[in-house]
C-alpha cells in the first residue's frame, strides 16, 4: 500500500450526524452520489453510484463494512472501484473518523489507503486528495444546511 490520502473537514454538525450522512442512503443520495446500497453491519455491503448530468453511469464504488461505531468510526475494506471508462480497481480501504468538538461541532477525517498495483492505481491516488476535498466541501454544505436533496433533472424531462 502506499501512503494513504487523508483529508479532514470541520462541520458544524454532531459526529453522529456527520457519520449518518456516510452511513444513511437518503443522506448519501443528498450530498455523495446518485445510487447507494449500505449494510451497517460488520460483512455488509457500502456502495456508491456516481453519474453524469445525462445520468449514465460515471462509476460504482462496492466494498464491505469491517468495523464501524456510531458516531466515531466507520470502516470499508476489499473497495472496488469501476469507472465507466478505464480500468476497474481492487484492494481499496476507506477508514472515516468522527471527533466532536463541542456542541454541534465535529471533524471528519477521511483515510483512503490504496494498493501499489500499476499506474491506474497511481493515477486513482493521485486524483482522490482532490475528489474527497470536493466531496467534504459538499458534506460541510449539506450538514449545515438546509438540508436539501440533491436532484439531477435530464434536460426535456417534466420536473415532479
Amino acid at each position: 500500500m502506499s501512503s494513504p490520502v487523508v483529508r479532514s473537514v470541520s462541520v458544524g454538525a454532531s459526529a453522529a450526524d456527520a457519520f449518518d450522512a456516510f452511513t444513511r442512503v437518503s443522506d448519501l443520495l443528498s450530498w455523495l452520489c446518485e445510487g447507494a446500497l449500505v449494510g451497517l453491519r460488520p460483512g455488509g455491503n457500502w456502495a456508491v453510484g456516481f453519474t453524469n448530468q445525462r445520468g449514465m453511469t460515471e462509476a460504482t464504488v462496492l466494498g464491505k463494512i469491517v468495523d464501524f461505531e456510531r458516531g466515531r468510526r466507520l470502516v470499508v475494506d476489499d473497495i472496488s472501484y469501476e469507472p465507466h471508462d478505464g480500468e476497474a480497481l481492487s484492494g481499496i480501504r476507506l477508514e472515516l473518523t468522527f471527533r466532536d468538538e463541542g456542541e454541534k461541532r465535529c471533524v471528519v477525517t477521511v483515510s483512503q489507503a490504496v494498493p501499489d498495483a500499476g499506474p491506474a492505481y497511481e493515477r486513482y491516488t493521485d486524483e482522490a486528495g482532490a475528489g474527497w476535498e470536493t466531496s467534504l466541501a459538499d458534506l460541510k454544505r449539506y450538514l449545515e444546511g438546509p438540508r436539501e436533496r440533491r436532484i439531477l433533472i435530464e434536460a426535456g424531462l417534466p420536473e415532479n
